[in-house]
């Protein structure tokens, strides 16, 4: 009875263990910075025949917020970039070169979308979403595998007690761990959003600058309140 209790509960932490890698993935495509994950559903047609990105390419993370897809064939660059959009139309794909004297050089950036106000929310929303979910699933299998064990020990509370601290300790690190997913994912979208809002407030800074012919401090201060 020992071995099969101490089995199931293995078996129970392998689904908490999916969950938590179903829910870096999707966290993972909601592509804020850059993450090979993300390109995991993309899919690419060569000879009829679609092909997982792996197959056809190399991807290397740039930077923060961009990847490099260099195609291991460079027939399929077109096909690639194709296959890209179709799975992310939010990214930016250019095809560029490592070397200008070489058209054989050919690779991919992906460049992440920006975070503006509206996909800040969006993203937001999305990301507690997931994390609601995922939770859930998990109280519905500590839940479910509490009623099973409940029915099998009947007979032994005390060794029913000591399995359903055990599943609860499970329980709960996995709950913390996909806590912590979430908080990464919030921080990134927050970075995200202030990386955005600082670049556009240069853009009009620099804008008001040179239409007004004054520098933006003596610009704002010469506004008269309202």
């Amino acid at each position: 009875m020992k071995s099969f209790t101490q089995s199931e509960i293995k078996e129970i932490e392998k689904k908490f263990g999916g969950y938590q890698y179903l829910l870096t993935f999707r966290y993972a495509n909601l592509c804020i910075k850059a993450d090979p994950m993300a390109l995991l559903p993309v899919s690419v047609m060569v000879g009829g025949a679609a092909l997982d990105i792996e197959k056809t390419a190399d991807v290397t993370i740039l930077d923060d917020y961009r990847l490099a897809v260099t195609p291991k064939n460079q027939d399929l660059v077109l096909d690639i970039k194709f296959g890209i959009l179709e799975a992310h139309p939010e990214f930016k794909a250019d095809i560029e070169q490592l070397d200008e004297d070489d058209p054989a050089s050919q690779f991919i950036v992906c460049t992440m979308p920006d975070v503006d106000k509206d996909r800040h929310d969006l993203l937001v929303n999305a990301t507690n979403s997931l994390h609601d979910e995922c939770e859930a699933r998990m109280d519905g299998v500590l839940l479910e595998e509490k009623e099973g064990f409940a029915e099998l020990l009947s007979d032994k509370p005390e060794g029913l007690k000591q399995v359903a601290d055990e599943l609860n300790s499970k329980y709960q690190e996995s709950l913390d761990h996909i806590d912590e997913l979430r908080d990464k994912k919030l921080e990134e979208i927050e970075e995200a959003y202030r990386k955005y809002c600082e670049e556009h407030s240069e853009e009009q800074s620099s804008g008001l600058s040179s239409s007004s012919g004054l520098d933006v401090t003596t610009s704002i201060r010469l506004t008269p309140d309202k």
